[in-house]
């Protein structure tokens, strides 16, 4: 390689590396409501405020776009994506059905020590005293839950979940009693996954994540119905019903097989 091509390699990997610091920074404003809901992003003064010049701040808007955060909109002006209640409705019924998919295909999988770290951050949720605290381990928390659902799972599921933060911000702050909710709640995922069932861990997480959504909504949107959210959560307890016969269909099923063969053999 000459040194011209190393150079210039270094160039672009420089730049890489600034566009993706760039894009979680502006990413972690937006979530944060540094810019609410609805408001337009001032590409200059933003620019000047975080040192770069307006070239990566566009490609780092159209990420944040094909991410749903923000909208662009007439003469290059960008807006973060406004509250729309069908958004929401869509986000946590999508969340419901890939959720629930990843914690039945890791619950079987876990281990001891995975076990101890959920407990353990459920310790710090419960000692949080605001909801930034209470983010961290709860983030952690739900990651855990999939972990074992596979690398493009998870990835979409961490892209739904920061798409949500916003909102369990808003609910955070306008339900006083939600941190009590939430941890009885996140108790019982706990506990269906120390028991290593699945089905009831998929059911808890589902009716978590509907509540979830109902309380923003029943907040922000009181005249909405959440058809997407209602018709998920029907979905996942549904799923959970038929694996539990399944499974019960199929432990009678070998019994009796177990019987038949016993009897033919008493023949002999």
């Amino acid at each position: 390689m000459t040194q011209f091509e190393t150079v210039e390699s270094s160039q672009q990997q420089d730049s890489s590396l600034g566009i993706t610091a760039l894009h979680s920074r502006l990413r972690k404003m937006i979530l944060e409501g540094v810019y609410p809901p609805g408001s337009l992003i001032p590409q200059e003064e933003l620019a000047r405020t975080l040192g770069v010049s307006r070239t990566p701040l566009r490609e780092v808007l159209r990420l944040l776009q094909k991410e749903g955060l923000v909208e662009a909109g007439r003469y290059q002006r960008s807006r973060v994506a406004p509250f729309e209640p069908a958004d929401l409705d869509n986000l946590y019924a999508g969340r419901i059905q890939l959720e629930t998919l990843g914690i039945t295909l890791t619950v079987p999988r876990l281990q001891q020590q995975e076990l101890d770290t959920l407990s353990a951050l459920l310790d710090e949720m419960r000692e949080a005293p605001g909801v930034d605290e209470w983010e961290i381990p709860h983030r952690r928390f739900h990651q855990i839950l999939v972990s074992q659902a596979g690398k493009q799972l998870c990835s979409i599921i961490s892209n739904f979940s920061d798409q949500s933060y916003s909102y369990r911000r808003i609910r955070g702050q306008v339900e006083g009693h939600t941190k009590s909710i939430s941890m009885v709640e996140h108790g019982s995922i706990l506990e269906a996954c120390q028991n290593r069932n699945r089905e009831l861990a998929a059911q808890h997480l589902a009716q978590h994540l509907a509540r979830t959504a109902l309380s923003v909504l029943a907040n922000l949107a009181p005249e909405y119905d959440p058809v997407a959210v209602r018709t998920a959560l029907q979905i996942a307890q549904a799923g959970t019903t038929l694996a539990d016969e399944t499974y019960a269909a199929k432990r009678r099923s070998n019994a009796e097989a177990g019987i038949g063969r016993t009897r033919v053999s008493g023949t002999r």
